[in-house]
């Protein structure tokens, strides 16, 4: 991997490699005070943004073994990215959900849900697919578990069911994917807000007006308190009746930016590392 490394402002490491996805990818140096001394300095937190880790234990040690400290343990990773374990700490505040090592039988699923529901796996979708994640009947699970057994995305996951609650539409979108809904993603740093943009950039423009974002927010604090982690995105949506709710929670490092600015997070981050306080 051609990874680039360097010190965002003297106050944080960052590794960073292009994935060729442009709500991903960020030239960090075109935009910042960037420099990659010979000598690792000691005590300043690092980051990551090379695409999704597929063995994020080991390179977190090989971070460590060159000086730099990535602000995620692997526990504090697996905590903000694998819904089993993300789940049981907001279960209140997201769509009830129940895992299972395999695919279940339709049995064992209708013991839990009625349908409609949704399915995913322990970590993410397949891209947003529509027919791989919205089921409203027996056959539409049994089409749905035969694209989990051949996804290359989905089939090492664990199989995840989802409550299907009915989300506030926007317009827009893309054909084949998930309805678009008005869903936000939030990046927070050590418990503040740095960043927020409408989820479904492809739709057609939406944004949420004050009491809103304030209502969605609250609501992204409270995953934010509960789980604990430096880096966190939440993703969260409003309900046809009003109420916000818990998307998904992720590593910041691995997460799209979606409509969020990118510069303004990284200027956010680094004025919270250089001790700036921040408005409320």
């Amino acid at each position: 991997m051609d990874m680039d490394r360097f010190l965002l402002r003297d106050r944080l490491w960052i590794l960073t490699a292009p994935v060729g996805v442009p709500v991903y990818d960020f030239d960090f140096r075109r935009y910042f005070d960037c420099r990659t001394p010979y000598e690792v300095p000691s005590g300043i937190p690092g980051v990551a943004r090379i695409g999704a880790f597929g063995d994020y234990g080991t390179f977190h040690q090989q971070c460590a073994e060159e000086g730099i400290a990535l602000v995620h343990s692997p526990a504090d990773h697996e905590r903000c990215t694998f819904l089993p374990l993300w789940y049981p700490l907001i279960e209140t505040l997201t769509p009830r959900s129940r895992w299972f090592p395999g695919i279940p039988s339709l049995p064992e699923v209708e013991d839990h849900f009625e349908f409609p529901i949704f399915i995913k796996g322990a970590r993410q979708t397949s891209k947003h697919r529509a027919v791989a994640s919205i089921v409203r009947s027996r056959a539409e699970f049994e089409e749905a578990a035969q694209i989990f057994r051949a996804d290359p995305i989905l089939h090492w996951q664990d199989f995840v069911c989802r409550e299907l609650l009915d989300l506030r539409p926007v317009s827009g979108g893309t054909e084949g994917k998930i309805p678009a809904s008005f869903e936000f993603r939030t990046f927070w740093w050590k418990g503040h807000l740095v960043g927020a943009g409408a989820y479904w950039y492809e739709a057609d423009s939406y944004s949420w007006n004050n009491a809103e974002r304030a209502d969605a927010l609250a609501v992204a604090r409270r995953a934010v308190e509960a789980l604990g982690c430096a880096f966190l995105v939440v993703d969260v949506a409003q309900t046809t009746d009003g109420r916000w709710i818990v998307i998904e929670c992720n590593d910041g490092m691995e997460s799209g930016y979606a409509a969020a600015s990118p510069f303004a997070i990284w200027q956010t981050i680094a004025d919270i590392e250089d001790g700036v306080e921040l408005e409320p």
